[in-house]
């Protein structure tokens, strides 16, 4: 446990001796870059923290080559404003092309339809931002409304008897010199939004005892609140 916590916590030294600007920099790629269409590029989000013995990772995001099965994902991509309809390679514009490459749809909300209310995976370097984000979106008065965001990729959907979805997020965390983390942490829909209940692992694996996670809970939300790493 004393190493368990020890691992939770030195992020913090990290990050008090890092500087600010220097994580900010659009110069530090993300691990094992990858090019793809319109140099755009998916990050490994690994740590190089310590070793990885255990993944919790449950959903598995495979962003489709083929193109989406239906043309309302098309439809809701152009709506949110992220993409460009009319991209063009050669434009060089710092635009990302309405693709199922680069964007993967997931419901949260059983009560509404997937148009009303849905989880948006965005692959590294759309729009030019360096890390994964997953972006939940609902309609309110017809139009789509950015309700939370993570930088980060979904680990879980958790079923719950109202029909909106728990979701563990994997919270990835650029330490600088080239030092990643991540944090698995259970999120809930409570008052109009997702908010942050606790950590339930990490890199490492799960947080296996009470006082472990409450310690770990404690500690990487006050990471995430610094960094803005759900919103």
């Amino acid at each position: 446990m004393i190493l368990r916590l020890i691992s939770v916590f030195s992020v913090f030294f990290i990050f008090a001796c890092s500087n600010d600007s220097a994580e900010k920099s659009e110069s530090t790629p993300p691990l094992n870059k990858e090019n793809t269409e319109g140099n755009i590029s998916d990050g490994e989000e690994v740590s190089t923290t310590g070793d990885s013995t255990t993944d919790t990772i449950k959903v598995e995001t495979l962003f489709n080559a083929s193109g989406f099965d239906d043309k309302k994902y098309y439809e809701l991509l152009i709506e949110t404003h992220l993409c460009n309809p009319n991209f063009d390679a050669s434009a060089q514009d710092g635009t990302t092309p309405c693709s199922a490459k680069f964007f993967e749809f997931h419901p949260y909300n059983h009560k509404r339809s997937i148009e009303d209310a849905f989880l948006l995976q965005v692959k590294a370097g759309v729009n030019n931002y360096p890390y994964r984000r997953l972006l939940i979106f609902v309609r309110e008065k017809g139009k789509l409304v950015l309700m939370n965001g993570i930088v980060g990729y979904l680990v879980e959907r958790i079923t719950t008897p109202n029909e909106i979805d728990d979701l563990i997020v994997a919270v990835f965390d650029d330490l600088g010199n080239d030092k990643f983390d991540r944090y698995d942490v259970l999120i809930r829909y409570k008052e109009g939004k997702y908010h942050f209940v606790e950590a339930v692992g990490d890199l490492h694996g799960t947080f296996d005892t009470p006082d472990l996670k409450q310690r770990a809970s404690k500690a990487i939300l006050k990471r995430i609140n610094e960094k803005e790493l759900i919103f």
